[in-house]
């Protein structure tokens, strides 16, 4: 017993070692001030391009800043200021604030990509979008593919607008007609479609010039790094 006892230590002691040490991508582009956590470090200290990303990582912009990180599977994320993320594993990341744009390469469903933020679990399966995970703007902008959005705690109270002319025109009297409203825990968003959260309540939208914009932006970021 005391030798199986052993044997499972070492073999969970390598399994920790292996997952810090599994690469996730490289950081292959760099603006301003971008620093690196590593896991069970205590302080950050300053990345350069070529630099390595791995398993446990935290990566952080600064004001005015912005990285472009090409992952092993052949994805890119691209940081803008003052964001935050954090690759536990190559399937598992976490985005605690700034904005960020993702283009996932495809993946099988046993395989599919999570990305936790601080009002939702956002699953991927092959796709291009934005998350803001700042306070104030806390949204996803879905360009390409689906994305499955899951709450982390209590139930969704979304709401899909649908009609908006006929609904602009009989709001007062008729917006209850006009907005389809669901308590849920889970549910899927289609590309071309952007969602807001406030707390519990989701809004969900149509496309606008904004969301044009927002990609812009990240274009114009690339256009920089290249």
């Amino acid at each position: 017993m005391i030798r199986i006892a052993i044997l499972m230590l070492f073999c969970s002691f390598y399994s920790v070692l292996f997952a810090a040490n599994t690469v996730i991508g490289n950081i292959t582009a760099v603006e301003g001030i971008v620093k690196v956590k590593h896991k069970n470090s205590i302080k950050k200290t300053k990345i350069k391009s070529g630099s390595v990303i791995l398993a446990g990582d935290l990566i952080t912009t600064m004001q005015g800043a912005s990285a472009k990180l090409d992952l092993k599977d052949s994805s890119l994320v691209v940081l803008d200021e003052k964001s935050t993320i954090v690759f536990h594993l190559a399937s598992d990341f976490e985005q605690n604030s700034g904005k960020i744009y993702y283009k996932i390469s495809s993946k099988k469903a046993i395989d599919a990509l999570s990305i936790k933020t601080p009002f939702a679990i956002i699953g991927i399966k092959g796709t291009e979008f934005i998350i803001s995970a700042d306070e104030k703007d806390a949204s996803v902008m879905l360009r390409e593919g689906v994305i499955g959005v899951q709450s982390i705690k209590e139930e969704f109270a979304l709401y899909r607008k649908s009609m908006q002319k006929k609904f602009d025109d009989f709001k007062v009297e008729q917006e209850s007609a006009y907005n389809n409203y669901k308590q849920i825990k889970k549910f899927e968003l289609q590309e071309k479609k952007r969602i807001s959260f406030r707390g519990n309540r989701v809004d969900e939208e149509g496309w606008s010039k904004r969301d044009d914009a927002e990609f812009a932006h990240f274009k114009a970021l690339l256009e920089t790094m290249k």
